[in-house]
């Protein structure tokens, strides 16, 4: 029997979980979910996930966690090949910011980034893409030798 794939889900808005996490369900994918990220990058060294899903602004103040969390994640040995894809509404809030992976990685390490609110289609073909890389680019950062 192959492996069920674990995505790890830390995002503060509840219904945006309960939503992707039908979403993945529905693709045989495992998922667990937090709403902070203390509790979330817990989460990611208890379960070891595939894939992290992870929230740029978290609370009321919509505190830019996410991009600490990303560095975070990637300075834990255990944890920095998992690759990460960041939700996030300033793309479509902001568009002029075009978040991407290929011009902010960088400085801030994640594979794969998604708008909110995710669309099912595209949320399960960047999920998979993901999944079939196996490790994150990212995985030595910040030493850019290593990038893949």
């Amino acid at each position: 029997m192959k492996e069920q794939s674990k995505i790890l889900i830390i995002e503060d808005d509840v219904d945006l979980i309960e939503a992707m996490k039908i979403t993945l369900e529905a693709e045989e994918y495992k998922v667990i979910s937090a709403t902070d990220p203390d509790d979330g990058f817990d989460k990611a060294k208890k379960e070891q996930p595939h894939l992290i899903i992870l929230d740029v602004m978290f609370g009321e103040t919509k505190e830019k966690k996410g991009f600490d969390y990303a560095v975070k994640l990637k300075q834990e040995k255990a944890l920095a090949s998992i690759p990460i894809m960041m939700i996030t509404a300033v793309n479509v809030q902001h568009p002029t910011y075009h978040f991407s992976p290929e011009t902010d990685g960088e400085y801030l390490p994640v594979d794969e980034f998604i708008d909110k609110p995710a669309q099912p289609e595209e949320l399960t073909e960047k999920v998979k893409k993901l999944l079939e890389m196996k490790t994150s680019k990212w995985e030595n950062w910040p030493n850019k030798a290593h990038q893949r």
